[in-house]
């Protein structure tokens, strides 16, 4: 009934090593299955501390509450709002020439929007307000022609 809390996870052990030969979870390490093995079994032994008595309610008690503690694990590292924790870091500036660069740069974007100045400015009141319509999304008589003049004035900004 004295046993040490490493005894007791001796006895355990095997059952961690079976689930984790069963499931993969992502950056865990070895010793992430057994730190976590050890804290389900702490919790285990603290809410039924008369486990330590019988190594069959142990077994069972510990096998139950641990795989359902790895769904859960695995159930989070599946969900959709957490995608972003399943990629390991990695620093930028090491790897930033296998980064694609699909927006603009600051002064390609400033030059973008000075472009766009004078084409509005370039306009009269009509085609002033059709531009604002073609911003907004909308649909109306004469955009795909003020679209072409939008082209041919933006033409540098085509992409490559």
């Amino acid at each position: 009934m004295n046993e040490d809390f490493e005894d007791i996870f001796e006895k355990v052990k095997p059952i961690v090593l079976k689930i984790k030969r069963h499931y993969f979870i992502k950056l865990w390490t070895h010793d992430d299955w057994y730190q976590e093995g050890m804290l389900i079994l702490y919790k285990l032994l603290k809410e039924r501390p008369e486990v330590v008595a019988d190594d069959t309610k142990l077994f069972i008690y510990f096998k139950t509450k641990f795989s359902n503690h790895i769904k859960d694990v695995l159930r989070k590292q599946e969900s959709k709002k957490r995608r972003f924790n399943k990629m390991p870091y990695e620093e930028v500036g090491d790897i930033a020439h296998c980064l694609s660069d699909k927006g603009m740069l600051l002064d390609e974007y400033v030059m973008f929007h000075e472009c766009l100045d004078q084409f509005k400015k370039s306009l009269d009141d009509s085609e002033q307000e059709k531009f604002e319509r073609l911003i907004a999304g909308e649909k109306f008589a004469g955009r795909q022609a003020l679209l072409k003049k939008l082209r041919i004035s933006l033409n540098d900004f085509k992409e490559e």
